[in-house]
């Protein structure tokens, strides 16, 4: 018989990963219904896990980096609830949703989980279920990060439900007339300069 849908926190919380993927499939599914709009009102009230944004072009090294906050995250002993986000074929409206396949985690590991979405059509990058995700994982995990989509110069949703945007910027990708027009450049609180091994160029990005 299949586990009924947890509708109350207290219950996503006791009932781990498997009630938090019940929860997620439910709104998914059937977001707009009151019960579950309630649900995520309370999540917002009652969310208390730090939310960190990544952002950056694609390429950049955003889920390298998600590798090592994994590492330091869980071994800190922190919980942790990740969002991945892959871009959306304007052609089918599938997404390849690999970025997972990138992080290195124990499936037996009861403190993490993660969940692949879709950008869908939502040109500042994170879907309705994406921000829907972000919010109930706050209120379940001790901490929350959200990779988004790989950004050009106007996707920026990552920073109305992160309490922390990261950029992420890599050598050798334009000249400083290039950052000035990126509206993105006025989001984050760290801007990170991936692949420093690059020497000059690193230094000249920094």
């Amino acid at each position: 018989m299949t586990s009924p849908i947890p509708l109350d926190l207290a219950s996503i919380r006791a009932g781990g990963k498997p009630a938090v993927a019940r929860a997620l499939a439910a709104i998914e599914a059937k977001g707009g219904i009151a019960r579950h709009a309630e649900l995520l009102d309370r999540a917002v009230l009652e969310g208390g896990g730090h939310v960190l944004g990544l952002t950056g072009p694609p390429g950049v090294g955003k889920s390298t980096l998600t590798n090592q906050l994994i590492a330091r995250i869980r071994g800190a002993g922190e919980s942790l609830g990740i969002v991945a986000v892959d871009p959306s074929s304007r052609l089918t409206g599938g997404a390849l949703l690999g970025d997972r396949a990138r992080f290195r985690t124990d499936p037996a590991d009861k403190a993490i989980f993660i969940r692949s979405m879709a950008a869908r059509d939502r040109l500042g990058g994170l879907s309705e279920h994406a921000l829907a995700a972000t919010v109930l994982f706050s209120a379940v995990f001790d901490r929350v990060v959200v990779e988004s989509v790989g950004i050009g110069q106007s996707e920026a949703d990552v920073a109305m439900v992160a309490d922390t945007v990261v950029l992420c910027i890599q050598p050798g990708s334009g000249d400083s007339l290039q950052f000035m027009k990126a509206g993105v450049m006025e989001l984050p609180d760290v801007v990170v300069v991936t692949k420093a091994d690059l020497g000059p160029l690193a230094r000249r990005a920094a």
